[in-house]
This record gives structure tokens, sequence and C-alpha cells, in this order.
């Protein structure tokens, strides 16, 4: 999840990260009182930093194309808006949760797993394979998501050991990487605020949501 922190270059679209810190805690600062670069804070190989950097634009040019061969199906397209919905409101509850502390975020969300933003992103990938209409879209826009984000959330969590060490690591034996956890959990570190949710820019994330999907409903109806 993404996302997922406060990183070089990021593209803000409905499967993007929200410009936070990294997913799950503090940033380092440099002396002058900046964010630290996460190069400055683990050294990825070269590919996996790329993909790190660039996901969120690859993932969203893979949409476009899946738009534009798409053949929207009326059930299809419903059970996609619906799912996308679903996913942006879990996206919304883990930015509002996520702060820029100097702890982990463990509370909200973060309690049932370490990366719910990437659960939301990759909901609404599904979400979006499901409104092209085409069984091929899972194909294309899962396995792309999957190879960008596996580098997302290996380089978030080698910062997130380096930065946090023990701390980090005893909350990831607790809390799964990417399947929620069911069941009872206990309290943790942030609270919901929508003041929160606006400032790590969500919104930008709904309106590429309601962009993204009225271009799959103009290609249903266009095809009427």
């Amino acid at each position: 999840m993404s996302a997922s922190g406060s990183l070089p270059e990021r593209t803000a679209t409905a499967v993007a990260e929200p410009e936070t810190q990294a997913e799950n805690g503090g940033r380092r600062r440099e002396p002058g009182g900046g964010m630290a670069r996460f190069d400055q804070i683990v050294t990825p190989h070269p590919l996996v930093a790329f993909l790190f950097r660039r996901r969120t634009f690859l993932v969203l040019l893979g949409i476009l194309s899946l738009a534009f061969w798409a053949q929207p199906r009326p059930d299809m397209l419903a059970v996609g808006i619906c799912l996308a919905v679903v996913a942006e409101c879990w996206r919304v509850w883990a930015a509002g949760t996520i702060h820029k502390t100097e702890e982990i975020t463990t509370a909200g969300p973060y309690a049932y797993v370490r990366h719910p933003l990437y659960v939301g992103s990759f909901l609404h990938a599904v979400a979006y394979s499901f409104m092209s209409g085409r069984w091929e879209g899972f194909l294309v826009i899962i396995p792309l998501f999957l190879v960008l984000y596996s580098a997302a959330v290996s380089t978030e969590e080698a910062m997130l050991n380096k930065l946090f060490g023990d701390q980090y690591a005893e909350y990831s034996r607790r809390v799964p990487r990417f399947i929620p956890r069911l069941g009872r959990r206990e309290s943790g570190n942030g609270r919901f605020s929508w003041a929160q949710a606006w400032a790590n820019k969500e919104y930008v994330n709904i309106i590429w949501m309601i962009v993204l999907s009225g271009l799959f409903v103009w290609r249903l109806v266009s095809r009427a």
C-alpha cells in the first residue's frame, strides 16, 4: 500500500498513494528540516527504485489503455463501479488515519493490514478490469499492479525496518502485509480525521476515480 510516503515524483491517480509519509510511519528528516528521499534511507536495486517511483504513472497508463479497447457490459460495469466506491472508501479511511508523526500508524485499517492504501489501490485495479467488460483486462492490469506494487512494498518495508527497527518488526509479526486479518484487534497509534485525508490529497484519487469510471461509462454509451 501504498499509498505510503511523501516520495519523489508521485503521480496522483485513482490507484495512487497520498503524498504523505512512508505508509506506516514517519520519514527521517534531513538536517535542514526537509523530508529525506527514499534513496537517502535505503538503496534498492535501480530497477526496483524505478518501479517504485513510477508505479502510479505506469498503472494509470495501463488503465487508460484498457479503457480504449474496453467493451463495457452493464452488469460488469455496475460491479466495477460499486467495487471502486468501496475501494475508495477504504483508501479514505487509511489516508485519514496515517499522520505525520514519529510513530508507526497502527490504528484504523492499519490494525488489520500493513499496507491498506495498497489494498485499496488493488481493489481499484480489479474494479477497472470489471469496468472494461473484457476478462482479458484482468490478465493485463492485475499482473502489472502486482509487479509494480511488489517493488513498492519491498522498498517501503525496507525503509520502515531501517527507521523503526524492532518496533516495526513486532508490528509486522502481528499484522499481515496485504490480506486483512479478521476478528478483534487491539487499539493502536493514529486516529481518523477528514482533515488528514484532505491533507494527504486523497481527494485527487477521488477525482481520478470519477474520471476513469466516467470514461468506461462513456465507452458503454458510445457503443449503444
